[in-house]
């Protein structure tokens, strides 16, 4: 992705969306089982990714990068790094590529 794109201001242009249309943050999509990464813990000991069928609980990153890196640990299924908005009655999720 662009640097230029990953500016909030653009990805609303780029994604087609309203102005009142706020950021949530980054986040890591399993298109595979449609659900998105809640929970990551990952130490010496053990290594757990919890899911969530709905955006909301999410994990939120607030910078790109550190959302792709994050993706990384999730070696079983292909990831998608997704952009949360808040539309106010709802919420869009804008995708770019696989991982």
């Amino acid at each position: 992705m662009s640097p230029d794109i990953q500016r909030v201001e653009n990805l609303k242009e780029y994604l087609g969306l309203i102005n009142e249309a706020k950021f949530c943050g980054f986040v890591i999509h399993i298109p595979e089982n449609d659900e998105f990464i809640a929970k990551i813990e990952d130490n010496n000991f053990i290594k757990i990714i919890g899911y969530s069928a709905i955006p909301d609980f999410a994990i939120k990153y607030k910078r790109y990068d550190k959302a792709l890196k994050a993706s990384t640990k999730c070696v079983k299924y292909k990831s998608v790094i997704g952009y949360l908005f808040d539309l106010g009655v709802h919420h869009y999720v804008g995708f770019e590529s696989v991982i």
